[in-house]
């Protein structure tokens, strides 16, 4: 069972704010570094704690064990590239999963619609920028998660009621509900266990933040 966001305690406060990054990073795509990270993540038990505060242990161990079947480090970070690109980027057929939550609010599956104004009006006034000077339309999955992590910083570091009712409400009205529809698309798939899991994951902590 999931844990109440108010009953965490300040180590697994830390928990979750070292946890989201690292999820966030895992949808921006993977790269060596973060495979790094991310296999140290699970050698530390930092995945599985991750599942119990979010009450998907469910996820983490099958991201472990996905993780264990690889010897070295490049295959890894080579397969995973190659499950991002057919699963979010570019797939004959059509890709499983869009990263954008424009994507589940238009007719069509359209981006630029009103998600990625609001993220970018919301970005503007945080100061966070966006990789590749705004290349990457504003509501992608990864930005919305680094936008979270910034209001739980701030709340949590200057003991900001305002801001954590805002980090919460943001991710109860406008991350929660679409990042629930990416994990139902994915849940789908049955080559790549590792982002199903990933995002499984990703929607305890999101939905532990939301309260």
């Amino acid at each position: 069972m999931p844990i109440n966001f108010d009953d965490l305690t300040t180590e697994q406060l830390s928990l979750l704010l070292n946890g989201l990054p690292l999820l966030s990073q895992t949808f921006w795509g993977p790269s060596k570094e973060w495979c790094q990270e991310i296999q140290r993540a699970a050698k530390t038990n930092e995945l599985e704690n991750l599942g119990e505060i979010s009450g998907r242990h469910d996820a983490t161990q099958t991201m472990v064990s996905y993780m264990t079947t690889f010897s070295a480090l490049n295959p890894l970070n080579e397969t995973l590239e190659a499950d991002y690109v057919r699963l979010f980027m570019s797939a004959r057929g059509g890709i499983t999963a869009s990263l954008h939550q424009s994507s589940y609010e238009s007719e069509g599956g359209r981006l630029m619609g009103r998600p990625a104004k609001m993220m970018a009006s919301r970005l503007k006034a945080s100061g966070l920028a966006l990789p590749g000077e705004g290349s990457v339309p504003a509501d992608h999955l990864a930005v919305e998660v680094e936008y979270l992590t910034l209001l739980l910083e701030g709340a949590l570091g200057e003991d900001n009621g305002d801001l954590l009712a805002a980090a919460q409400d943001f991710a109860r009205t406008e991350l929660m509900p679409w990042l629930l529809k990416l994990t139902q698309k994915l849940e789908t798939e049955t080559d790549a266990p590792f982002y199903p899991a990933a995002a499984r994951l990703l929607l305890g902590l999101v939905t532990l933040v939301a309260g």
